[in-house]
C-alpha cells in the first residue's frame, strides 16, 4: 500500500480526481453518439474550409464560391483538412461533448448539493442516461421519430449537439457561458456566448439574450452601472466582427430580393425549422412542461432569471413571428433559444432527483452505496457501448448505400474541370468524391442573391430527375452543359434507360446509378 502524502492525500488519489470527470466525459460522448463523416449537413458546413484546403476540385465548385455563413467554422474545417486528418473532427466533436457535460454538471452544483459520492454518481449517470442515443433509439421505436432528442433538443428540430459535427454544436458554449456566469465570472461568460454566435451566426439572439439577463443580473446584484456597464461594452467590442460580417456579407441585396430569398428559405427549404405550423406538436408542449419544471427548480437562485429571460423571449417573439407572418423574425429562430433552456431544465431535474435519492442512499441503504456506485459507472458504460454500437451499424449503412459504388468510381475518375449533374438528393455527393456538383437540395447559400440562384439550378434539376424516362425534357441536358458547364450527368435507378442526343460513352452503370459523359457542345 502507497504511503500517504504529507497532506493526507494517498498519492495517486489527486491523478484519480482529475482523470475520473475526464472518464465521465468520455462516457457521456461515447454515450451521445456520433454520425460517421460525413453525414448531413456537413456536405454543406464543410464544403468551404474543403475547398480552400485543395480538396478535391472543390475549389471549382458554385457553392463553394458562395458567400459563406460560418467563416469561423470553416477555417477550423480548413486547417484540419490541411494539417491533420478528417479523423480528428471526432476528437474535435468529443472535445465539445466534454464542454457540454461538464457545464450541465456546474450549473446542477450551483443548485443543488452534489458533494455526496451517491448523488453525484447518480447524477452523472443520470445525464448520461438522458442524452444517450439507446435512449434516443428507444423513444423512436415507442413514440416516434419525432420525440427522440425529448430530453437535450429545442423545439423546430433544433438542438445544440446531435450526432453531426457541424457548427450548431458549439452553442455547447452558451451553456459554458451560463455556467461561468453562475460562478460569477461575467466577463468570461459574456466572451463565452459572444464565442458561439461568432461560429454560429445565427446564436446571435441567443447569446444577445444571454448577455441582457447577466447585464440585469450585475445590475440588480450590485446597484451600481460600473459592472454592467463594462461587461456590456465587452460584449458589443467581441460581437461587433462577426455583426459587421453578417451585415456586410450576408445583408440584403434590396428589399424584393431577400423577399424572395426568405420565401424560398422559409417555404421550400427549411419550413421544418421556420414554420411554426410545420414544428408544433406534442413533443413542444413536454418540453415547454420540462422548461417550466426546471424553472421552478430553479426559483431563488441566479440561474432563475436567466432561463426566465430566455423563456419569455422564446414564446413572446414566436407568438410575434405568428401573428405577423414575418419571414425576417421566422428566420432569425426565436425558438433557438429552447436548445439552451431545454437541456438545462433537464440538468436541473436530473440534479434535483439525485440530490434525493443520494441523501435516501446514504440515510437508509449506506451498506449498498459500493453497489450503486458500481450500477452508476455499469449504465454508463453500457450507454456508452451502444452509443460505440450505433456509430458502427451507421458506417455500415453508409457503406452499404446504393450509391457509394458510384461515388468511389467518380472519386477515382474525376479530372480537374469536371462539374457533374447529380440527383438532388444525393447530398453526400461532393464530400465522398471531391468532385464538383450544379446542385443539390441540401446544401444551400444564404445571400439572398446566391438563394435564387440556387432556387432556379434547383428547380431545373427537379424538372430533369422525374420519376419515368418518358417525362425527361432533354433540351434540359443542353441547357445545362451550355449554360453551367456540367460535363457528367448522374443517372438515378429511374432513368438508367434515358438516352439523350447529348449524351456521351456511358462511364459507369449497376442497378442503382449510372455516369454519363456529356458530349462537348
Amino acid at each position: 500500500m502507497n504511503a500517504p502524502s504529507v497532506s493526507g492525500e494517498v498519492p495517486g488519489s489527486r491523478l484519480r480526481r482529475l482523470l475520473e470527470p475526464l472518464l465521465w466525459a468520455l462516457l457521456f460522448g461515447l454515450a451521445y453518439g456520433q454520425s460517421p463523416l460525413y453525414t448531413s449537413n456537413q456536405n454543406q458546413y464543410f464544403l468551404h474550409g474543403a475547398a480552400r484546403a485543395g480538396v478535391g476540385d472543390l475549389a471549382r465548385d458554385w457553392l463553394a464560391n458562395t458567400v459563406d455563413s460560418v467563416p469561423l467554422f470553416s477555417l477550423l474545417v480548413e486547417t484540419v483538412y490541411r494539417f491533420l486528418t478528417p479523423a480528428a473532427f471526432y476528437a474535435i466533436y468529443l472535445a465539445i461533448f466534454g464542454v457540454y457535460f461538464f457545464s450541465l454538471a456546474d450549473i446542477a452544483i450551483h443548485l443543488f448539493d452534489l458533494s455526496r459520492r451517491a448523488a453525484r454518481r447518480l447524477f452523472l449517470a443520470g445525464l448520461i442516461l438522458v442524452h444517450a442515443a439507446a435512449l434516443r433509439y428507444g423513444l423512436t421505436f415507442l413514440l416516434g421519430p419525432e420525440w427522440d432528442y425529448l430530453f437535450d433538443g429545442g423545439v423546430a428540430g433544433q438542438r445544440l449537439l446531435g450526432p453531426v459535427f457541424q457548427p450548431s454544436c458549439f452553442g455547447a458554449l452558451l451553456l459554458l457561458s451560463v455556467a461561468l456566469f453562475l460562478r460569477r465570472r461575467p466577463y468570461a461568460a459574456v466572451a463565452a456566448a459572444v464565442a458561439a454566435a461568432s461560429i454560429h451566426p445565427t446564436y446571435l439572439l441567443s447569446a444577445g439574450t444571454l448577455s441582457a439577463a447577466y447585464l440585469w443580473l450585475l445590475w440588480r446584484e450590485g446597484r451600481n452601472w460600473r459592472a454592467p456597464l463594462a461587461a456590456g461594452l465587452l460584449a458589443l467590442a467581441l460581437v461587433s466582427p462577426v455583426m459587421i460580417y453578417v451585415v456586410l456579407a450576408l445583408g440584403p441585396t434590396s428589399a424584393r430580393l431577400s423577399a424572395e430569398a426568405q420565401a424560398i428559405l422559409v417555404d421550400i427549404r427549411i419550413p421544418h425549422h421556420a414554420l411554426v405550423s410545420q414544428w408544433l406538436d406534442a413533443t413542444v408542449f413536454f418540453k415547454l412542461a420540462l422548461c417550466i419544471a426546471g424553472l421552478a427548480l430553479a426559483r431563488r437562485t441566479r440561474l432563475f432569471p436567466i432561463l426566465l429571460a430566455g423563456l419569455l423571449v422564446t414564446l413572446g417573439l414566436t407568438l410575434a413571428q405568428v401573428a405577423t407572418g414575418s419571414y425576417t423574425l421566422a428566420l432569425l429562430f426565436p425558438w433557438r433559444l429552447s436548445t439552451i433552456l431545454v437541456p438545462i431544465a433537464s440538468a436541473v431535474i436530473v440534479g434535483w432527483g439525485a440530490q434525493r435519492a443520494g441523501e435516501r442512499v446514504e440515510r437508509h441503504l449506506a451498506a449498498r452505496g459500493k453497489l450503486l456506485e458500481a450500477t452508476c459507472w455499469g449504465l454508463a458504460t453500457a450507454l456508452a457501448l451502444a452509443g460505440l454500437a450505433r456509430f458502427i451499424i451507421d458506417q455500415r449503412q453508409m457503406q452499404a448505400d446504393p450509391a457509394r459504388p458510384m461515388m468511389t468510381f467518380v472519386a477515382a475518375n474525376r479530372e480537374s474541370g469536371d462539374l457533374y449533374l447529380i440527383p438532388p438528393r444525393l447530398q453526400e455527393f461532393r464530400l465522398s468524391t471531391g468532385a464538383a456538383a450544379l446542385v443539390d437540395f441540401k446544401s444551400i447559400p444564404y445571400l439572398d442573391v446566391e438563394v435564387l440562384a440556387w432556387y432556379e439550378r434547383q428547380r431545373m434539376a427537379e424538372w430533369f430527375y422525374r420519376d419515368q424516362v418518358e417525362y425527361v425534357d432533354c433540351g434540359l441536358v443542353d441547357r445545362f452543359r451550355d449554360e453551367y458547364g456540367v460535363t457528367h450527368v448522374v443517372l438515378d435507378a429511374n432513368l438508367l434507360g434515358l438516352t439523350c442526343p447529348t449524351f456521351g460513352a456511358r462511364l459507369f452503370a449497376d442497378e442503382h446509378f449510372a455516369v454519363i459523359l456529356l458530349s462537348p457542345n
